[in-house]
């Protein structure tokens, strides 16, 4: 037989599949080459430099640091604790209620999703309408801005118990004690003074139409004062007379009705005056209510938007 027959090479030894007390290592020493069971075969932390006891799991040696980081109000242990800390349930409670946290959090939205995509839907189409919209008004020429109908709350007013203004006899002006229906319940914007009776009626841009036409309806009653009825020679008699004055912005005023009646210096002293008018109203207008003549001492009046 030929040496090189002989000669085994490693890589043609059978692989074994585990290594018993009882097999042997084969290690070369500093005094020869020896063989040693495996039973004796140890691996310290003296002879394996790469071992450190920080990478070693297992219990710590010494008292442990834990250190925590807050997500939504847990306390969850972060990589500066000491490695291999045995942990105890308070120490990792934060973990659990955090994951119990995130799982109510999940279910709730997949039972919320569908409202999510209707309530998405209905908002797209909203965006559609209201582009829709915007188009048509800024369109001054378009055929459906023209037939939109602008509608305005009005400024009625019912006002009760007439008598003449306290303050100042020399204007002679007409108050009223209680106002059944205050203007301000049909339009925030306009105001009424009952002594002496004035209304004010709202500016531009305050649910008001410039033009706006009111009727003016009511009845006046009280004593009538010395005055002469007519012109010529006629003697002095009775005379009763209300006048309404219109007040612009510019401090202008303008006198838009008139109602006088009269009766004989020997007839009775009592009158009784029946009011009936339509007037038209501007922007921020006032309307004022003077008694040049005669003294009112009950009655009403009826203030309604007609147009």
């Amino acid at each position: 037989m030929a040496i090189e027959d002989e000669i085994i090479n490693i890589s043609d030894i059978d692989i074994g599949t585990e290594i018993l007390n009882s097999d042997k290592l084969l290690i070369e020493t500093s005094n020869g080459t020896k063989m040693i069971a495996f039973k004796d075969f140890v691996v310290g932390p003296d002879n394996i430099s790469s071992v450190r006891q920080s990478q070693i799991e297992g219990n710590v040696e010494g008292e442990a640091d834990t250190f925590y980081n807050v997500v939504t109000g847990f306390n969850i242990l972060n990589n500066q604790t000491t490695p291999g800390l045995n942990t105890q349930y308070d120490q990792i409670s934060g973990t659990v209620e955090l994951g119990k946290f995130n799982f109510n959090a999940i279910a709730n939205l997949a039972s919320v999703s569908a409202d999510i995509a209707t309530n998405g839907s209905a908002v797209d189409e909203m965006r559609v309408l209201l582009d829709n919209l915007a188009s048509v008004l800024s369109d001054t020429s378009s055929t459906a801005l023209n037939s939109v109908t602008l509608t305005t709350s009005a400024c009625n007013c019912i006002v009760r118990g007439a008598f003449l203004e306290s303050t100042n006899l020399y204007r002679r002006n007409l108050s009223f004690t209680t106002a059944e229906l205050d203007p301000s319940t049909t339009n925030p914007h306009c105001t009424i003074s009952l002594n002496p009776f004035k209304i004010n009626f709202p500016e531009a841009g305050q649910g008001f139409v410039d033009g706006s036409r009111f009727m003016i309806s009511g009845n006046l009653a009280g004593r009538g004062s010395a005055g002469r009825p007519g012109g010529g020679g006629q003697r002095y008699g009775r005379l009763a007379q209300l006048i309404i004055y219109r007040d612009k912005p510019d401090g202008s005023s303008e006198e838009i009705y008139t109602k006088t009646q009269t009766f004989g210096r020997h007839g009775p002293a009592n009158f009784s005056l029946d009011i009936m008018a339509v007037v038209r109203i501007g922007l921020g207008e006032s309307l004022r209510f003077t008694f040049p003549a005669g003294t009112p001492q009950s009655g009403t009046l009826d203030v309604f938007k007609i147009s």
